[in-house]
């Protein structure tokens, strides 16, 4: 165990240097960033003088150099541009709470209402219902998110007045975005529980369950589910990235106040150092999910920990 958490923190250290690299080249890229924040009616000398407070005007390697000590040093991913003398990490790191909270109510009840559906299938043995919960969970992933977002805010709150539609200072604002957020991940996770759970019920822990007299449901619910998880938990890590882009459309079409809201906001605005330290940190979460998944597969299924 030892040996994979160091080899996982290795990776994620190296993965973010990469992460670090891109994101200040990407900011260089872009062409001049004191054009771009003057707009085309500023003169060459106030351009060049814009380009010399914020340090531009140096050779590209000296600004990586200075960049990565920054960093490693003092912390410091560069001041905003649009509020200056506000340091960019500052900006980001008071977003990712609130995304955070997001994400894992979506997430938590993506599972669980997989979970049940999973458990509900094989319970009943009935295919019409598999084949009911699989067809809307499809019809659902067809629709893009923003749509379906735009939906329940034009039922639940323009027609029926039930829920609040922007921001979260009300504790229900968090109910359509978090539908939206699970619903979207329901059929993926359902598909893998039924096929993980259709295994399990083959094996001989199962079978020798059913022979001591136990119920179907303690079986399925006490046996069979726990170690059908793993899949759910090794995905869930794997396709954070896809979710995480999803997460940033949700939170603009309900106006949440998260990462994903700041980060397009940075963009229209040309804050070249807040989407630099809202990638990084995008980046850094989802490294760290992954590390976590993998841990917790090992501690949970003993052949993770032998391939270790």
């Amino acid at each position: 165990m030892g040996r994979l958490v160091a080899r996982r923190l290795t990776q994620a250290l190296a993965t973010i240097f990469v992460v670090v690299t891109i994101a200040f080249a990407l900011g260089r890229l872009s062409g001049s960033p004191a054009a771009l924040l003057l707009g085309d009616n500023a003169s060459r000398e106030q351009i060049d003088a814009l380009n010399a407070s914020l340090g531009f005007d140096q050779p590209l390697w000296k600004q990586y150099i200075d960049y990565l000590v920054g960093i490693v040093t003092r912390g410091d991913f560069g001041d905003s541009y649009r509020q200056r003398g506000v340091p960019s990490m500052q900006l980001v790191l008071e977003r990712v709470p609130a995304s955070l909270h997001l994400g894992a109510v979506g997430l938590v009840a993506g599972v669980l209402l997989a979970g049940v559906a999973a458990v509900a299938v094989h319970l009943t043995r009935s295919s019409g219902l598999r084949t009911a919960l699989l067809t809307v969970g499809s019809a659902r992933q067809a629709v893009p998110d923003f749509f379906f977002g735009l939906l329940l805010v034009l039922v639940f709150s323009v027609a029926l007045g039930l829920l609040p539609s922007l921001g979260n200072r009300d504790p229900l604002a968090i109910v359509m975005p978090a539908a939206t957020i699970a619903t979207a991940q329901f059929v993926v996770y359902l598909r893998l529980l039924d096929n993980s759970l259709g295994e399990q019920s083959r094996l001989d822990y199962s079978r020798t369950a059913y022979a001591r007299g136990e119920s179907r449901f303690s079986v399925v619910v006490s046996e069979l589910l726990p170690n059908a998880l793993l899949p759910v938990l090794t995905i869930a890590g794997i396709s954070l990235g896809s979710f995480l882009g999803g997460l940033v459309i949700v939170e603009n079409v309900f106006a949440w106040p998260g990462l994903g809201q700041l980060m397009l906001s940075a963009v229209y605005a040309r804050d070249f150092p807040v989407v630099q330290s809202g990638l990084i940190v995008v980046a850094a979460l989802f490294i760290l999910s992954n590390a976590l998944v993998d841990v917790v597969s090992a501690l949970v299924d003993p052949r993770v920990r032998r391939l270790a």
